[in-house]
């Protein structure tokens, strides 16, 4: 890392503290992230490094910006029968739960603003079409023949890039969808799934929050069914594990340029609360196990006999049971906790907040998101990707105060806590899996459709049908220009990570999935930039479990983790291992960790594909600047030979630790086996070993002082959220 000296910024960004790095001392701190394996990284006793302060990173692109009132498309008020509680959870007269099994809730009440939002997104969408869709495809097929007529069997086409496309001659003179209070106080919209348009962004106003309906007949998609731990699918009775495939997320969108979702708003998944259906017959599991009838008895219109077997993964259909059904978070800890310790094949049918593929340009700003039933935001193959000055928190005030009237803790008796809310996943990009042409997505619509009885199928079955515009445009599929920076986040799973399962590139190329370098915009230093965020509950900043496709080249510089079960994190198996190198920690504190440190190839014991084994292999890893405060465990482990019997070569976990401290180091548990470790300014319980395979170059010591390496005193702040279950001094 090149040493770089922080300048103040004119004015207060938004999420980050006015001063730091106050003067320039005699010696350059290291300031602004990134790095390389021998940079001349080095601290003052008089000025070190004070992480979480930073005002301005000139290593970044641009702060993003809300839209203006002129550039809104079209303005929704909150019915003012929907007015939020304090903690942020509506109440229960909101969208009442239904008494006993095999009852229908109310369409009107679970599902009141879905069409009047997906009608002024359309609109929006089509707008945008209209305006600047065919500079968005000449740019796109002008930039596409220059990479044909190049003929490189090493690069996917891509057509224009995110970078020309952001200029302002491709955005649309009206592109923003304003969800805003009610004139009599209403501040809540509760919708179905939404599709974000290409061009358009969705903007939602400080006070109002959006919230997912409970109603699971609206996240089916065809052919599969949610909200289970086990799901067949409409041909079959056989039951099989569940999959958060087998739902829309909440909001979602395919094959856009320029899409956005911003403001100071609220996006609430209410995964803590009480599932239910519009459609009497479709199977719910209550909280003791029992189900409300089979998909094989729903597959016909009928009602299956008490004491039926559940096909769904719970035990017998009992509709006289007076139980709450389940929650989401029910159905993840039974199926992901649960029936997976019994099996090792379990998992849960639970939709995802956001997911997103084939994106040129793609932001979120300032937005709250909060209680996703599974992974928050999933966004693969994006050209562009900002996530920036988000508050995210699962689980928040609103889930401990249950406001479905329920008074649940997990069906189990369990209460919420940072590794029981399961599969919660922050922000997890990743690459596409291969490259394609396709048309934007213009504005989509639901359709409800519902099959006679006795038919083969569903009886109530949602079909997204969308829009597209006149001209295919070109999507490579790689995650690249991606800056994660000035977020607050905790979770019940990881906070951020980098996923490689999928590679896109041409056979033969040798180019990894997600690699840092590539096309670098010249609006930022670093490719794929994680920076000045604030991470509490959770599994910190990771990349994997997926590594197949290879991961390259990330720099993750000025976070602060405070309570979060793992900090720094690389993990993977010989399942779906692959290449991790030139990764670049800088100007780290970490407190209250459980795993401060954790690099393993052994992160779980899945089967084997197919194929044959896919070995991790992490080298190239570079820390420094990095404090680590109260007792925890480090993991640095390679991957040893001949593991399982294999035959495998040995593959050590290669890393270099500069400045890399504790402030108690007689407190660290440190496991450690295949590793070439160099060390520089390191006071960790270190050592060489035969017998574990390590082999070190340098040596710790204990005279380091951790104070002068890093300032952490103001790294460590109260979650920025009136709702947050800790409470806050923001």
């Amino acid at each position: 890392m090149k040493a770089s000296v922080q300048t103040l910024a004119p004015r207060m960004k938004h999420g980050a503290v006015m001063i730091s790095c106050l003067a320039l001392s005699l010696v350059l701190v290291a300031c602004g992230g990134g790095g390389d394996g021998d940079s001349g990284v080095t601290y003052s006793s008089a000025k070190p490094f004070q992480v979480g302060t930073t005002a301005y990173d000139a290593n970044l692109p641009a702060e993003p910006t809300l839209p203006a009132d002129t550039q809104v498309c079209a303005t929704l008020q909150a019915s003012d029968t929907l007015i939020k509680r304090p903690d942020g959870a509506l109440p229960p007269e909101a969208d009442p739960s239904v008494a006993g099994a095999g009852v229908a809730a109310s369409a009107a009440t679970t599902n009141p603003d879905q069409a009047r939002i997906q009608a002024a997104l359309n609109a929006c969408g089509a707008g945008v079409e209209t305006e600047v869709g065919a500079a968005i495809a000449n740019a796109d097929a002008a930039a596409a023949a220059l990479q044909i007529a190049a003929a490189d069997p090493t690069k996917n086409i891509a057509g224009a890039s995110g970078e020309e496309l952001a200029k302002p001659q491709y955005k649309a003179t009206k592109y923003a969808v304003r969800l805003t209070a009610g004139a009599n106080g209403g501040n809540a919209f509760i919708s179905g799934p939404l599709t974000l348009p290409s061009g358009v962004t969705l903007w939602i106003d400080k006070g109002v929050t959006l919230f997912a309906s409970r109603d699971v007949m609206l996240y089916n998609l065809p052919g599969k069914y949610c909200g289970n731990t086990a799901a067949p699918t409409t041909t079959t009775t056989a039951a099989k594990a569940g999959s958060s495939g087998n739902c829309r997320p909440l909001i979602g969108g395919d094959n856009l340029v320029n899409a956005a979702i911003v403001g100071d708003g609220a996006i609430d998944s209410r995964a803590y609360a009480e599932i239910v259906t519009t459609d009497k017959y479709y199977p719910i599991m209550k909280v003791n196990e029992t189900c409300s009838n089979t998909y094989a008895a729903y597959q016909k219109g009928t009602f299956a006999a008490e004491g039926t077997p559940c096909d769904n993964g719970g035990t017998v259909v009992n509709r006289t049971t007076t139980v709450r059904n389940m929650t989401w978070w029910d159905l993840a800890m039974k199926g992901n906790m649960v029936d997976n310790g019994t099996t090792g094949s379990g998992s849960q049918s639970c939709f995802r907040m956001m997911v997103f593929n084939y994106v040129k340009n793609l932001t979120l700003y300032r937005i709250t998101m909060n209680n996703s039933a599974n992974f928050h935001f999933v966004p693969s193959g994006i050209d562009g990707l900002t996530v920036w000055g988000i508050k995210l928190q699962t689980p928040s005030l609103a889930a401990f105060a249950n406001p479905a009237g329920n008074g649940n803790p997990l069906y189990n008796g369990d209460t919420f806590n940072e590794d029981n809310v399961k599969n919660t996943d922050a922000l997890d990009p990743g690459s596409a899996s291969k490259p394609t042409q396709v048309a934007l997505t213009t504005g989509a619509t639901n359709v409800l459709t519902t099959a006679a009885a006795g038919a083969a199928k569903p009886t109530t079955t949602w079909t997204t049908t969308t829009t597209t515009s006149a001209a295919k445009m070109y999507f490579d599929g790689y995650l690249k220009n991606v800056a994660i920076v000035y977020n607050y986040v905790s979770t019940g799973d990881d906070d951020i990570v980098l996923k490689g399962s999928n590679n896109p590139s041409p056979t033969g190329s040798g180019l990894p999935g997600i690699d840092g370098n590539m096309d670098v915009r010249a609006d930022r230093k670093y490719g794929i930039t994680i920076a000045h965020n604030h991470i509490y509950w959770g599994h910190g900043i990771s990349i994997g479990s997926e590594t197949n496709a290879g991961v390259k080249n990330v720099h993750v510089y000025d976070n602060s983790f405070n309570g979060s079960e793992e900090g720094l994190r690389i993990k993977s198996d010989y399942a779906r291992g692959g290449e991790v190198s030139n990764i670049y920690y800088d100007n780290i504190c970490i407190k209250d960790s459980t795993n401060a440190l954790l690099f393993t190839p052994y992160y779980s014991t899945k089967a084997l594909p197919a194929a044959g084994a896919l070995i991790p292999n992490f080298h190239d890893i570079y820390l420094s600047n990095v404090r680590i405060q109260d007792k925890t465990t480090l993991k640095l482990m390679g991957f040893q030979a001949n593991t399982g019997g294999l035959g495998n070569p040995q593959y050590p976990l290669v890393m270099t630790l500069k400045n890399v401290v504790a402030d108690s180091p007689t407190s660290m548990n440190l496991i450690a086996s295949d590793a070439n470790l160099t060390l520089s300014g390191v006071n960790l319980p270190i050592v060489a070993s035969a017998d574990q395979r390590i082999v070190v170059s340098g040596a710790a010591s204990q005279a380091v002082e951790a104070a002068n390496v890093v300032d952490c005193s103001r790294a460590y702040v109260d979650f920025p959220s009136p709702t947050s279950p800790g409470g806050t001094t923001w």
